[in-house]
């Protein structure tokens, strides 16, 4: 108990306490400065997500050093011979290596997608059956908010070999009955694309005319300019717009229909 509290009152703890504050307080300064740097830039709306991973990379990279040169110091007064270590923790290190690849493979996919721009903070990603939005991005882990159920799923880097980057440009087919006028048809679809401009969320809305001549219908292609993260909830209110319009001008949105022809 004696060699406790002698150890406790020693100089070698007192420095060594103070070092280990002094790193915590360089951190807290440093991510103090990051973070008002990042909301003053998001405020002027240039915040890109890329920016967000980039800065939030720095800073695990500025918390890792400041423990390293911490432990470091505390180890040189406490008359520990670092560079002895350093040559012992490389052997070390070969063998814990071997036992965490698995990391290690995710830390160097993880520099791939960074160094790569495969995606960023932010951007709507396709991964597999998977449709969603980063959120958060580390050299270890991906994490995803999946658009259809708001679930957040965490992807190993290593197993991110291919994704899709989502386009903000969504196309919906709107089909017509045969018995309609073409050219009055394609004049009622072009200002029906005018007006969904106006939808919440709709930045452009163009009528790009006949794509298909299905068998029970004369299909035509809206091109819609929209964040891909709501191109689920644009679709569903060009929908709407398109059933009511088509309700009020008459118009029959055709469906598979078949005649039977019977002999008595």
């Amino acid at each position: 108990m004696e060699a406790v509290l002698k150890y406790f009152s020693s100089s070698r703890f007192i420095i060594s306490l103070c070092i280990a504050i002094a790193a915590l307080v360089v951190w807290l300064l440093v991510r103090q400065i990051i973070h008002r740097f990042a909301d003053r830039i998001t405020s002027a709306g240039s915040l890109s997500g890329r920016r967000q991973t980039y800065l939030a990379l720095f800073l695990n990279i500025v918390r890792g050093l400041l423990v390293l040169a911490a432990l470091i110091l505390i180890l040189q007064i406490h008359g520990v011979n670092v560079s002895s270590l350093v040559a012992g923790l490389g052997i070390v290190g070969a063998i814990v290596g071997l036992a965490l690849q698995d990391m290690l493979k995710d830390m160097i996919m993880g520099c791939n997608i960074l160094t790569g721009e495969y995606f960023a903070v932010g951007d709507v990603v396709k991964y597999g059956a998977l449709t969603g939005e980063v959120v958060q991005f580390s050299l270890r882990s991906t994490k995803i908010r999946e658009l259809a159920t708001n679930n957040i799923v965490t992807v190993s880097n290593r197993n991110i070999l291919e994704i899709t980057k989502a386009s903000n440009e969504l196309f919906l087919t709107v089909p017509t009955a045969y018995e309609a006028d073409p050219a009055e048809i394609e004049t009622f679809l072009t200002r029906l694309a005018q007006e969904a401009e106006g939808l919440e969320g709709v930045e452009k809305c163009s009528m790009l005319g006949l794509t298909t001549l299905n068998d029970y219908s004369v299909d035509y292609l809206l091109g819609i300019v929209a964040p891909p993260a709501i191109h689920n909830a644009v679709r569903r209110r060009v929908f709407g717009l398109i059933r009511h319009r088509f309700a009020e001008n008459g118009y029959v949105i055709p469906y598979p229909q078949m005649d039977i022809h019977t002999e008595k």
